[in-house]
């Protein structure tokens, strides 16, 4: 018999062949599903038309919603023109009810440009920290970095607590004072 012989580059060209028209088949099957799904449009349609999502015809407002007791916070700002005095026989200092108020403002200014700090360097610190990978050259110094900031945030944020317990004291001493409306 006079043989047909296959040689090892027929079996490898017939292989990729075929490995070519099933490539061609997944690619046409994945470029036809796009076809067969719902477009926005009709999505947005569909709902709409869905009495499930019909629209609410009562809008809340904060007129709806229950009225909780303010408490003044500890930030909070004294205004001259709401103070009374205790005892209505007694006279209020207006200049110091003023000064008390420049004092709480000041106070309140520097609470802001700490807790504005403390935050700087946080990010600071993520960043340091994000950028630190476990093969950098420099992973020592930023090591360094990262410790340095942790020092800084730690003192901020003491001096920030000190400046809070500060305004509590100066809010504390307004109201000994005064009474808010």
């Amino acid at each position: 018999m006079a043989g047909f012989k296959v040689t090892p580059e027929d079996r490898i060209s017939a292989t990729l062949e075929i490995l070519m028209r099933w490539i061609l088949v997944a690619l046409l099957l994945l470029c036809a599903l796009p076809l067969a799904a719902q477009s926005l449009g009709d999505v947005a349609r569909a709902q709409r038309d869905d009495p499930k999502h019909a629209k609410s015809k009562h809008v809340i407002t904060n007129d709806d919603l229950p009225v909780a007791q303010m408490q003044p916070s500890p930030t909070a700002t004294i205004s001259t023109a709401s103070l009374k005095p205790i005892d209505r026989g007694q006279q209020v200092d207006v200049e110091r009810a003023r000064e008390q108020q420049r004092h709480v403002t000041e106070l309140n200014q520097r609470l802001q440009l700490l807790q504005n700090e403390v935050n700087d360097l946080d990010r600071q610190r993520t960043s340091v920290r994000n950028s630190n990978v476990y093969g950098d050259p420099n992973r020592i110094q930023k090591n360094d970095e990262i410790r340095s900031l942790n020092e800084q945030i730690e003192s901020k944020s003491r001096e920030l607590a000190a400046a809070r317990n500060e305004l509590t004291e100066a809010m504390e001493r307004a109201n000994r004072t005064t009474v808010l409306k």
